[in-house]
């Protein structure tokens, strides 16, 4: 069995973190909701980009299953972000445009 690819490193503004994940998820088919917000900001707090096991993943399972990778980076606003998986070409596109546009603009 292979490995599911990774990909769509980087990072992005840590207060467009939900609307991220909200983003994410729909591309998915999967229906992102409180509960979910709980678990992914509860654990974010725990988490820290540079240790090897610093990272928090949430499973998207929905029409195209993915897992959402989180990671804080302690002492800035950003947080790290990577998706697992193999999302289709339109899904893959989808979530590369939204790292773009998290990481380069903040959500208000």
């Amino acid at each position: 069995m292979t490995e599911p690819a990774s990909f769509g490193g980087g990072w992005i503004f840590e207060e467009g973190l939900r609307p991220f994940c909200e983003s994410v998820a729909e591309f998915c088919g999967y229906d992102f909701d409180d509960a979910d917000w709980q678990a992914v900001e509860n654990a974010l707090a725990e988490t820290d980009v540079d240790k090897p096991d610093g990272w928090y993943d949430h499973p998207l399972a929905g029409r195209v299953p993915m897992t959402l990778l989180v990671a804080a980076d302690p002492g800035s606003s950003v947080v790290f972000v990577r998706l697992t998986g193999e999302p289709d070409d339109r899904t893959g596109a989808q979530i590369e445009a939204a790292l773009h546009i998290f990481s380069m603009y903040t959500v208000r």
